[in-house]
């Protein structure tokens, strides 16, 4: 049976508490894969799932012939929630000067702060490096264990754009490779800088093997960007901390840190989905420091990567034109 899933923003809508369902909203809607991606139970912070490591035999036969008994075997993993908080005071003082308009200005600060944060985290988190925080894409997105490389294997989850040094200008072609390599793809994870690439390529009348498009979608009302069916999401918007796969990666041909990676995902629940114990909870609390008053953002939250060909990372891409 599957498991229910929640969407942030839908949730926080439908908070009873208006500040609460503000500032819920507000950290959501500040990334767009915190507000794509959906989360689902963890009890006690852990999601416990099994990966087929072999399928039980099927064939052919004679008449009157019995089949091969056979078994399948699976291997045990599990994804842990991680606390992400905050505890902001404001001067009792400053809220008699400049009422609870100016407090306000604060909250939703903390809330795009952590929605950023977040987001960065689910790209670069690294828990052997930092065991506060959940492993993102880029720990998760490995070679398989002969380094191919080159989209040769379905076991590897990286592929490269190019080999050469300081890589080279995203081929539209390994994208296609990248995006047949996942099951069920639903969205490509790609920094701002890389989105005026695609929308350029979306204008090019002369760009062969061009599936890119930049057209209105009268359900959303808006313009929405796509390669083929599968929509981008960028992260958030620019910030004074826009962190969101920058063109700081060494390619894997070697040379400066000047290139970036794109990231093709099925976000699905048992794909790539959030974990959590609990519904994040925005709140005032109660404080000895008299003069200050106190709200608390707290939320116990993961990802979970079920499905091992749920997504594929596209690394060594330079900032250049897109080629076919």
């Amino acid at each position: 049976m599957a498991d229910e899933l929640i969407n942030l923003v839908e949730f926080a809508k439908g908070q009873t508490d208006p500040l609460s369902s503000g500032m819920i909203e507000q950290f959501a809607a500040e990334s767009d894969v915190l507000s794509t991606i959906s989360f689902k139970a963890a009890k006690q912070g852990l999601n416990v799932f099994d990966r087929e490591t072999s399928e039980p035999a099927v064939a052919f036969r004679a008449l009157n012939e019995e089949p091969d008994i056979s078994y399948g075997s699976e291997e045990g993993f599990q994804d842990s929630c991680f606390p992400i908080s905050g505890l902001i005071e404001f001067d009792r003082i400053k809220l008699k000067r400049y009422g609870e308009r100016k407090r306000m200005v604060y909250m939703k600060g903390q809330m795009k702060k952590g929605s950023r944060l977040w987001t960065d985290t689910f790209i670069n988190g690294d828990n052997a490096s930092d065991p506060r925080e959940f492993s993102g894409m880029k720990v998760r997105c490995k070679a398989d264990s002969a380094g191919n490389v080159d989209g040769s294997t379905d076991d590897s989850r990286l592929l490269v754009n190019s080999t050469a040094s300081g890589g080279a200008a995203l081929s539209l072609g390994k994208l296609d490779t990248a995006v047949d390599l996942v099951n069920s793809p639903s969205h490509i994870m790609i920094s701002r800088r890389m989105r005026t690439r695609f929308k350029a390529a979306a204008r090019d009348p002369n760009l062969t093997n061009n599936r890119v498009t930049d057209d209105y979608d009268s359900q959303l009302g808006r313009r929405v960007l796509r390669f083929g069916d599968l929509p981008f999401l960028t992260g958030y918007e620019v910030s004074k901390d826009s962190q969101f796969l920058p063109y700081n990666e060494v390619a894997n041909g070697g040379g400066s840190a000047v290139t970036t990676s794109l990231y093709v995902a099925s976000f699905r629940e048992d794909g790539i989905c959030g974990i959590q114990t609990s519904e994040p909870e925005f709140l005032p609390v109660d404080t000895d420091r008299g003069v200050f008053k106190r709200d608390l953002f707290e939320w116990d939250n993961g990802i979970t990567w079920e499905d091992f060909y749920a997504a594929m990372r596209l690394s060594s891409v330079a900032d250049a034109a897109i080629v076919a």
